[in-house]
């Protein structure tokens, strides 16, 4: 675990009302805007060594998957 999901869980066991809750998810949110800022520059990275269409490639099929999990969650 890294740091940033050892403060966050912390944080979340010691909730004791609506507000502090609300300081917890606005955290969370927070950690997760920095990942994902970081899977971008990886993204970004990546396609300078690779070139754009691997990440092109990639993207497509991940979205391929994404959507056929959708199509199993709505039946």
């Amino acid at each position: 675990m890294d740091y940033d999901m050892i403060t966050l869980v912390s944080k979340l066991r010691n909730v004791k009302s609506m507000e502090e809750l609300d300081e917890v998810k606005e955290l969370g949110e927070s950690f997760i805007r920095k990942q994902k800022n970081y899977a971008i520059l990886t993204l970004m990275a990546v396609a300078e060594e690779l070139g754009d269409a691997e990440i092109l490639n990639s993207v497509d099929k991940l979205k391929i998957y994404l959507n056929s999990i959708l199509k199993k969650e709505e039946n």
